[in-house]
């Protein structure tokens, strides 16, 4: 069953099989360091790179194949279609208000740590 929403879900089991594909090759190349496998096998950097793109097309080819990971991120699609995203005006506004409360919230938390160790000092 071909969706409309095809193409954006074959794109994120792409993105989700390359950024897997580049996890195994990280963390394989860590092993490889740790074991100092580059002394004792030839081309090991061949191998990692040829494993870590099978790794990521074994995962984009199980994700394409399956239905039911097809129809579920069909319907992830369809609903993040349906949000309605606040204008920039909005988003800008909100964004500084935040930023003013954390400004504020800071500088209250600073002076009530000023405060204890200036309490602290007098105490002890």
């Amino acid at each position: 069953m071909e969706s409309q929403h095809q193409k954006w879900v074959n794109l994120s089991y792409l993105l989700a099989a390359v950024l897997l594909g580049y996890i195994v090759f990280s963390v394989a190349g860590k092993v490889v360091a740790a074991y100092d496998l580059e002394t004792r096998v030839r081309n090991v950097e061949l191998i990692l790179r040829g494993a870590s793109v099978g790794v990521g097309a074994l995962l984009f080819i199980g994700l394409y194949r399956n239905q039911q990971a097809n129809q579920f991120m069909n319907e992830v699609v369809v609903e993040l279609s349906r949000v309605v995203w606040p204008p920039q005006k909005d988003t800008t506004s909100s964004t500084f208000i935040v930023i003013i409360m954390v400004l504020v919230s800071g500088l209250f938390l600073a002076l009530l740590d000023y405060t204890w160790v200036q309490l602290m000092k007098w105490i002890l």
